[in-house]
């Protein structure tokens, strides 16, 4: 009997209420039949435009079985987007990691898909791209945990935003995992974006694509020079992160370890 392995959903947001409040709740009842291997986690990186009282208020049940978790913090004046998706990554439990912008959905039993990619080889780094740049699925990356806490997560010594993705895959690549593309639209759709739109939060004198062009430079340098580990291998944010849950029941206290 192959195992069934377990997988976080790792979701970031700044500020983008307007999107991830027509994401999360389907995104959830889409894969709650299999919340018991599933979880959903949610890091707010100070969002000011009511995110938090939305969560607290609509999702109660979830929060209290620990199929949404929910972290919070200041710790991120700017948006940079390697450090933000390194953090729900870091506060993921479950074996498989997958990076869910918070304009995505993963659509119906999109979790089950996920899992069944892993089945019988964990040593893959898994793309659901579509092939359409402009269609908010380049970002979505599925890898084993271990893995990913291996090659450092995404390099934080990036610019703000843009080729982070693909130099996460490449890094994971050259490592010697394969490279998996499944561009399959039932699982992966998201709200319409412009790139003026996920730069609102960078405070950038540069434009998207002069920041990814120069981001693809510092990542094929890094590669050819073999430095395939980023951020000495400790990521994201760990300081003055706090668990919703956690605080609830307790002096509320920043994540330190797990």
């Amino acid at each position: 009997m192959i195992p069934i392995k377990t997988l976080s959903f790792c979701i970031t947001c700044k500020n983008r209420f307007h999107q991830i409040s027509q994401t999360l709740k389907k995104n959830l009842n889409d894969n709650r039949l299999h919340q018991d291997w599933i979880e959903f986690i949610l890091v707010d990186f100070g969002s000011t435009d009511g995110l938090h009282d939305w969560v607290i208020d609509k999702f109660d049940d979830d929060l209290n079985s620990g199929y949404l978790k929910y972290y919070y913090t200041d710790e991120l004046t700017y948006w940079h987007a390697s450090i933000g998706k390194n953090t729900a990554h870091y506060c993921a439990n479950n074996e498989i990691v997958v990076n869910l912008d918070c304009d995505n959905f993963v659509g119906y039993l999109g979790g089950q898909f996920v899992i069944r990619n892993f089945l019988n080889n964990e040593n893959i780094v898994l793309h659901q791209f579509s092939g359409n740049y402009t269609d908010g699925s380049f970002g979505r990356i599925s890898v084993i945990k271990k893995y990913f806490d291996f090659i450092g997560g995404y390099n934080e010594s990036l610019n703000s935003i843009g080729y982070e993705d693909t130099d996460l895959i490449n890094r994971l690549k050259t490592s010697g995992l394969k490279s998996i593309l499944s561009p399959n639209s039932k699982y992966c759709t998201a709200i319409p974006n412009t790139k003026e739109e996920g730069m609102l939060n960078t405070n950038s004198l540069l434009t998207y694509t002069e920041i990814n062009e120069l981001n693809g430079r510092i990542s094929n340098s890094n590669i050819e020079k073999g430095n395939l580990i980023a951020n000495n291998g400790t990521y994201g944010i760990r300081k003055n992160l706090f668990d919703h849950f956690a605080c609830l029941f307790s002096k509320c206290s920043s994540i330190t370890s797990k």
